[in-house]
């Protein structure tokens, strides 16, 4: 989210964003790793390097990037732990279909729309420098 806030073009060094948010580090780069195989970030490594967005805001429909994160088919996972069921099963048949609703409920939003307003201005105060942390 606090991407879709930075200037067009400039790369956000993950460290500092992993220390507004409270984060790891590694964590945060697993993430952006995934969003980068996801065509929505943009990765770049060294000094002057970061993330940035790969695309505009705008066009990052949510249900598509959460299901990026988070995969499709996860609410319940018969395979991990083989259920005698597997495959004849209307349980899993209707968690699959509660998660294709969420994913197209999640799609009416773009990364834009849920970061507009008051989270706007949260994102930015979280981001204000602070005397000494040299940004």
């Amino acid at each position: 989210m606090h991407l879709t806030l930075a200037e067009r073009g400039v790369w956000v060094a993950t460290p500092a964003v992993a220390q507004r948010f409270d984060i790891s580090v590694h964590h945060l780069q697993k993430i952006a790793q995934t969003l980068v195989r996801a065509g929505v970030v943009e990765a770049r490594q060294g000094r002057s390097g970061g993330v940035r967005l790969a695309r505009d805001a705008r066009e990052i429909r949510l249900g598509r990037l959460v299901a990026d994160l988070e995969g499709v088919g996860t609410v319940v996972d018969c395979r991990r732990d083989p259920c005698p069921l597997l495959g004849r099963c209307r349980l899993k048949w209707a968690f699959d279909a509660a998660e294709q609703a969420f994913f197209l409920e999640l799609d009416r939003l773009t990364l834009a729309d849920v970061v507009a307003g008051p989270t706007a201005a949260a994102l930015r105060s979280l981001f204000r420098a602070e005397p000494g942390d040299g940004g």
